[in-house]
């Protein structure tokens, strides 16, 4: 993300206005669609960001390309942030919208990442505990050998260091003093 504050408040504007429109989630898809096009094709990403090209020329082809494919709101989106010479923020705003989608839907996405595997009954009781307040939980669980034991959970931006490396880390701390 180039810059969180620009795209935060890009994110909320065209979170607005989708939510006006009624279009939140189909927004939400087009936006990640064109941040993955431009990951798969590194030539039109270098296009977009380079200063010696014209708004102009790459406002055509970016409407070329997604003009018929994303809605009227995500086009002319796009579109802004060329004229603002914001294109640079696109995979930040992305994530930004992501986030305000989920929030609006009481979503919370966690990541866990443990030395081993997790059980699918080990994820349904973090997802039971964690979703107790009334939020949709979706968990994403990822294998890190290196932990040793234990697990790190990230809820949003918080993070819970429940491994045996942190343990010994505070426990080091205490015999410090």
């Amino acid at each position: 993300m180039k810059n969180p504050t620009v795209a935060k408040r890009y994110a909320e504007a065209l979170f607005d206005v989708a939510q006006q429109k009624g279009q939140i989630e189909t927004a939400e898809v087009e936006l990640v669609a064109i941040v993955d096009a431009l990951r798969a094709h590194p030539e039109l990403e270098k296009l977009m960001l380079h200063p010696s090209i014209s708004t102009e020329v790459k406002k055509k082809q970016m409407t070329e390309l997604f003009g018929t494919r994303v809605s009227v709101i995500v086009m002319n989106f796009i579109l802004l942030l060329l004229d603002r010479r914001r294109q640079e923020n696109l995979a930040g705003i992305s994530e930004e919208y992501t986030r305000l989608v989920d929030q609006a839907n009481g979503r919370v996405k966690v990541t866990v990442e443990s030395a081993i595997p997790l059980s699918d009954e080990e994820i349904s009781t973090l997802k039971n505990t964690l979703g107790a307040n009334g939020k949709q939980i979706d968990v994403t669980s990822t294998v890190n050998p290196a932990l040793i034991g234990g697990a790190k959970v990230r809820v949003g931006d918080r993070v819970f260091d429940y491994t045996v490396a942190a343990q010994l880390e505070r426990f080091r701390q205490t015999l410090k003093y």
